[in-house]
């Protein structure tokens, strides 16, 4: 039998295809995918406006233009023109949702729109109050539109959550150390004490001695620290005290790097302690309790019109299909296929909440907190939170 290597070369080609986004950092990726959406909802299709320069991810840091320019560099030619078309696409989606929701029309349309990651917070405005007028600490919009009627007199504001990924439901928030903690119903520090004692244990005794310094500096000034500074603080302590008084310091030190060298384990270790702690906090809670816990991440009121647009990437081809939801309605319309919510067995660094679907009646992961570290192991915790 003769082989046709023309077809032979079309199969192998086709098991390898791959989405050319598939190897870039999802935090880059998904960046890069707000930049463009907002080109792309903006009415003279350019980057959005911005009210700050500052990043905790130095490459995230600067103007639109300069973030922009810089992830281009970075993730390559491919995989930019993958981003750049689903954002192009989900655009295009989002306008046709907005005009048939109502939002906009022929005498009302985008003028504007801002850039606005840094969400508000009790003690100081965020880009959605600058943009806005209003303090709203329940908006996590990545972009604020700004609406204006044909003499361009403002006549609203919509917040736009953008999501890019494989996954068919996206992660919708990134609850921080005190938010797990509330939820859960833990002593505030309960997590972050954990996590300060690793990050001690990562520094050596001279970083230990300049920032026990520092702190000690800004209490003298009477200045108060944060809670997070206020637990750095008492690790510190305990740690160059314990230096100080150890009879053999350089076995002391010895012992301090190899905790260092296993930083990444610690890492997940900690993860997981912090897991176990919230999910036994939140295993007290009843399902009316969760539900409201899984509304208020998901679903929490604002005081603009919030919408999630997700470009969902084929894993394979790179293409996207474009999913839109009114942000409000997301975690009722979940939730109502589901009864008898309850916290399942620890598993690993996750807390998972489960129940039974109503028509199944099967056991089934209703929504899933995923503990992550903040650019690494020990510079604290977070969450992820999807629905599954």
């Amino acid at each position: 039998m003769t082989i046709n290597p023309f077809k032979h070369f079309l199969k192998e080609a086709y098991l390898t295809e791959t989405a050319a986004t598939k190897s870039v950092m999802a935090d880059d990726k998904g960046k890069l995918h707000e930049l463009l959406l907002a080109k792309y909802l903006h009415p003279d299709k350019e980057l959005p406006a911005h009210h700050r320069s500052m990043s905790e991810n130095e490459e995230h840091a600067g103007t639109p233009q300069q973030v922009h320019d810089r992830l281009q560099k970075k993730v390559g030619e491919e995989a930019y023109n993958e981003i750049d078309a689903a954002a192009k696409g989900t655009a295009d989606a989002l306008k046709k949702h907005l005009e048939k929701e109502g939002h906009i029309s022929k005498g009302v349309q985008i003028g504007d729109v801002h850039w606005t990651s840094n969400a508000d917070r009790p003690g100081a405005p965020g880009d959605h109050e600058k943009t806005t007028g209003v303090k709203d600490v329940n908006s996590n919009a990545d972009l604020i539109l700004t609406l204006k009627d044909k003499t361009g007199k403002i006549t609203g504001y919509h917040g736009v959550s953008a999501k890019f990924g494989t996954n068919k439901e996206p992660n919708y928030r990134n609850p921080g150390v005190d938010s797990l903690e509330k939820m859960a119903g833990l002593e505030s520090g309960t997590i972050e004490d954990r996590h300060a004692k690793y990050k001690v244990d990562t520094m050596g005794i001279d970083k230990v001695k300049s920032e026990k310094k520092r702190l000690d500096t800004l209490v003298d000034t009477g200045r108060k620290l944060s809670k997070k500074e206020q637990t750095l603080h008492k690790n510190l302590k305990v740690f160059s005290d314990a230096h100080d008084k150890s009879k053999d310091k350089q076995a002391f030190l010895d012992q301090a790097e190899r905790r260092a060298a296993m930083a990444e384990e610690s890492g997940r270790i900690s993860r997981g302690i912090a897991a176990k702690k919230i999910s036994e906090g939140m295993s007290k809670k009843s399902d009316p309790e969760l539900r409201q816990i899984i509304r208020n991440n998901v679903s929490a009121k604002t005081v603009i019109p919030h919408t999630v647009a997700h470009s969902h990437i084929d894993d394979e081809t790179g293409k996207s299909d474009p999913i839109i939801k009114n942000s409000e309605d997301i975690a009722d319309n979940h939730l109502d296929k589901f009864e008898g919510l309850h916290i399942a067995q620890k598993e690993g660094a996750a807390v998972t909440i489960k129940g039974y679907h109503k028509e199944t009646k099967k056991l089934t992961n209703v929504a899933t907190f995923g503990l992550k570290s903040q650019s690494g192991p020990h510079k604290g915790v977070n969450a992820t939170l999807t629905l599954k």
